[in-house]
């Protein structure tokens, strides 16, 4: 009877040992689906909202935004994904939101300035402006600087208007730095366009147009051209 009753026990206790691998095997069958469930749902989140989920894509948009405040914050939501991936990607991300502060503070600041000034600041329509820019801005007649051997150079805004037509234009700069001037002396001239384009490497064509055309428009006429005669808006 004891020898029985013992049987019958190590019978209850397989079938308990089973019923209990079952239940855990269910259990962990359970988690895997509804972790998948979950990425399904947030991979899905992501492309609803043009999240991008590629770091090195996401990262290239975040540089073709330049310190184009509105198209850096637009990249920067994108690239949100990569604030939960630790290393490099992610602390390139926070250096970019930190990017992103500092513009937006010396934005503000700049439009405080502006509005003591009288100064108002817009959202130039690019489609509309470019066109008839584009092909004009060098002609005006921008002041002269004298510099060493009877040299000379132009306002900082023309070469910023270059460097951003260049880009908007042909990309990034991969021409070599200039040196000497055709006369022997150091071009200055050269020298100060090839700067100018290459201080906009990586930035979008679109970024690179939007920049000029409110360079164009915003630049002090007095102080860079012997008369303004710019288009108008």
């Amino acid at each position: 009877t004891l020898l029985f009753s013992r049987k019958k026990e190590r019978k209850k206790e397989g079938r308990g040992n089973v019923l209990c691998c079952w239940k855990l095997f269910e259990v962990r069958a359970a988690r895997r689906e509804r972790e998948k469930s979950e990425k399904k749902t947030f991979e899905g989140k992501l492309e609803t909202m043009g999240t991008m989920t590629d770091p090195d894509t996401a990262l290239a948009a975040i540089k073709a935004a330049g310190d184009d405040f509105q198209s850096l914050y637009e990249a920067i939501k994108k690239a949100d994904f990569l604030d939960k991936t630790p290393g490099d990607y992610r602390q390139q991300l926070r250096a970019a939101k930190t990017k992103l502060k500092k513009i937006h503070l010396e934005a503000k600041k700049k439009a405080e300035e502006d509005a003591k000034k009288g100064i108002t600041k817009k959202n130039y329509d690019v489609d509309k402006y470019w066109p008839q820019l584009k092909d004009t801005w060098e002609t005006l007649r921008w002041r002269l600087k004298a510099m060493p051997g009877g040299a000379t150079k132009k306002p900082d805004a023309f070469y910023d208007l270059y460097g951003f037509f260049k880009q908007a234009t042909e990309g990034d700069n991969t021409e070599e730095q200039p040196v000497w001037a055709e006369t022997g002396g150091l071009d200055f001239e050269g020298r100060s366009r090839w700067e100018a384009w290459n201080k906009t490497k990586g930035i979008s064509s679109e970024v690179a147009k939007k920049k000029f055309v409110a360079i164009y428009f915003e630049m002090d006429p007095r102080a860079n051209l012997y008369n303004d005669n710019r288009i108008k808006e």
